[in-house]
């Protein structure tokens, strides 16, 4: 039954892929042309989770994914913390070890995904031999007999970057996502930490209804009081909803990532 308060959300996305095909530099480059003034020095170096705003006002959740042991650990809880992936693969090196195995995650967890390609600026990048290495991995991108979208890209530079985050907007909405604003949140962990000065701190994703302060969370065994709820800059802020990373302090141990 959809109540008023059903809704549309915002995506959660995944980049995901080898380790130097340029997933940071893409985080950097959409986190940069996304940061508001001022804003900037309050993002914290271990957040590897934030929301950025587009220029018709829609929003999405970023993760640097998490190692792949987490999102393995969320499989078997029945989930998945991303709607969307992005698999990132470079032009001038292919398909690697990671790259299999972010084609793995993705294909088990079953999350609709994009490719995108990326150095597109260097000289020995070559896209077409990329699409026929996805091809023996049994992925069919457009144009090469199969749906599933692909962009082109210079994260450096920024070369096609608006074009990507268009596509996922476009996928986003055919995967018609909604959120219940009057439910309790729930949602999983994607870092936690101690810190030496605050003590025990989660980074979370909500991924369906509400959170403010005055409540609790609870993560298997833990349980911290919503006292210091902050949004993903670091900012205090009085409640948060569906789609939406958070910072919570005072867990009274550390909470699994993947819980």
């Amino acid at each position: 039954m959809t109540t008023q308060k059903t809704i549309e959300r915002s995506p959660v996305v995944a980049i995901m892929g080898h380790v130097d095909h340029g997933k940071s530099s893409l985080l950097d480059y959409i986190r940069k042309t996304n940061i508001v003034d001022g804003e900037a020095g309050g993002i914290t170096q271990h957040i590897s989770t934030y929301e950025v705003t587009l220029e018709d006002g829609k929003c999405i959740t970023f993760l640097d994914t998490p190692g792949h042991a987490a999102f393995d650990t969320m499989r078997h809880r029945g989930g998945s913390i991303a709607d969307i992936a992005i698999l990132i693969v470079s032009a001038e090196d292919g398909v690697k070890t990671q790259t299999k195995h972010a084609i793995e995650v993705i294909k088990k967890n079953n999350i609709p995904y994009i490719v995108a390609i990326n150095k597109i600026d260097k000289p020995n990048a070559n896209p077409e031999k990329v699409k026929s290495d996805l091809l023996e991995e049994g992925i069919y991108v457009e144009g090469y007999g199969g749906d599933v979208p692909f962009s082109l890209i210079s994260a450096k530079v920024g070369t096609g970057v608006s074009d990507l985050l268009e596509s996922l907007i476009i996928l986003a909405e055919m995967e018609e996502m909604t959120g219940d604003m009057d439910k309790l949140a729930s949602g999983y962990v994607v870092e936690s930490h101690r810190d030496p000065k605050e003590g025990v701190s989660a980074t979370l994703v909500i991924k369906e209804g509400s959170i403010e302060k005055g409540q609790f969370v609870v993560v298997d065994d833990c349980v911290t009081p919503t006292r210091m709820l902050r949004d993903f800059s670091g900012k205090d802020i009085e409640s948060a909803y569906f789609s939406s990373p958070i910072q919570l302090v005072g867990f009274n141990k550390i909470p699994a990532v993947g819980s």
